[in-house]
């Protein structure tokens, strides 16, 4: 990707990919990126990460998935016009981003998980829940490979804490 520094005038549209990858915060690509975006629609419901934007500077459509909870990352597909409108006048959407699975999929392909030093993160569980929810058939490897994490820890992030847990937890406060 490109991230020649762009005017007023300019977008990021034509420097970015049909699938980009936009990085959350850090060096503000993020931020340069979407200041020309203007958020047409939310999907919402089960699928809080998926939006639809449009550039005004180019008029660009995009289908944009936000996971602030694994990767940091924004996923952008290149959309035409007429998907934008089934999205935003029909509640018509395209499958590729429509469960967490797909976008964490993306994600593991596309960037490298984060490392995370509490094995029981509240973001690892809710994503592992989320994608047990989501498909309730998946494996423990799956969910690990999704969320970069070792098979054994993706066991224990569906565990429900056990008395001596919490106990242990609190102790470890005190």
């Amino acid at each position: 990707m490109n991230d020649e520094a762009s005017t007023d005038t300019d977008c990021y549209c034509g420097s970015l990919p049909d699938l980009a990858v936009v990085p959350m915060g850090s060096d503000g690509l993020d931020e340069r990126v979407f200041a020309s975006f203007e958020r047409l629609v939310e999907h919402g419901g089960d699928q809080w990460w998926l939006y639809v934007s449009n550039c005004h500077r180019c008029s660009q459509d995009w289908m944009i998935a936000s996971d602030e909870r694994i990767y940091d990352n924004h996923y952008l597909r290149r959309i035409t016009p007429s998907v934008r409108q089934a999205a935003v006048e029909n509640g018509r959407w395209p499958d590729e981003f429509m469960t967490y699975e797909q976008v964490l999929r993306i994600g593991r392909t596309m960037s490298t998980p984060w490392t995370f030093l509490d094995r029981r993160s509240p973001g690892l569980v809710w994503t592992a829940e989320d994608l047990r929810r989501e498909k309730p058939d998946i494996s423990f490897a799956e969910i690990a490979y999704l969320l970069g994490i070792p098979e054994p820890d993706a066991v224990r992030l569906l565990q429900k804490p056990t008395f001596m847990d919490r106990f242990r937890a609190w102790l470890s406060r005190h």
